[in-house]
């Protein structure tokens, strides 16, 4: 675990719950819940960033969060079942953040949750349900987490959130502390999509920040439909 500052400059990326919310399409409120917990409820699963009475998460927090919301409206995965997931992941098999790592792939058996381990890629075991620790050699779902890139070790390092034409939008915890950006174009997502507006037009401002149209019809659709609908 690590500070804000530590997260910041190493490159962890580093978002309040309302950015992440945002970002993620879910309430700032459910997010809060699934990381910091209430009073009445432990966390499903504990920030990376442990400043005092701050409420921040890294790039892994957010990519869990990503994974955690898509199997509760893809896949219909009860919440408790989840947090059993992650729980027996560290517990018995050391692995922090399973949802985050290209090799310990979770996938779905039925409404239960399976890992593969790196010592057999081709067999999961279960992680909750009456496979728990066991080989399954049922049919599964492939892996959901998708637009992804990895670290030579395995984590998430990258998260496409938005893609027009050739121009994606992505979540790169060393560039803007995680923001989304253009990528290649060095400019946040947010920043261009103002200077459209600001300019009354995408050409206008693609002259003033010297970057293709392209760049900039990107990012004002991503922050209209994509951001803006999860105000």
């Amino acid at each position: 675990m690590v500070t804000t500052f530590q997260a910041a400059t190493q490159g962890l990326g580093v978002y309040s719950v309302a950015e992440a919310a945002r970002y993620a399409r879910m309430p700032p409120a459910t997010l809060s819940r699934w990381f910091f917990g209430t009073n009445q409820t432990e966390p499903m699963s504990r920030s990376g960033i442990t400043d005092d009475g701050a409420k921040r998460i890294s790039f892994t927090d957010f990519v869990e969060a990503l994974a955690i919301r898509s199997l509760r409206a893809d896949y219909g995965v009860p919440l408790p079942k989840i947090k059993e997931a992650i729980r027996n992941a560290r517990d018995h098999y050391r692995i922090e953040h399973p949802f985050a790592r290209q090799d310990h792939r979770t996938v779905l058996i039925g409404k239960d949750l399976h890992i593969f381990l790196k010592e057999d890629a081709e067999n999961p075991v279960g992680l909750t349900g009456p496979d728990l620790g066991q080989k399954s050699m049922k049919p599964c779902i492939e892996a959901y987490m998708k637009d992804l890139d990895y670290d030579a070790d395995g984590l998430a390092v990258l998260y496409r959130a938005f893609t027009f034409g050739d121009q994606e939008i992505v979540l790169n915890p060393k560039v803007r502390f995680g923001a989304p950006s253009v990528a290649g174009s060095g400019y946040s997502a947010e920043t261009l999509w103002r200077a459209a507006v600001t300019e009354g037009s995408i050409e206008k401002a693609a002259e003033l920040y010297e970057v293709p149209e392209a760049a900039v019809e990107a990012a004002y659709r991503y922050w209209n439909q994509e951001i803006g609908n999860a105000a």
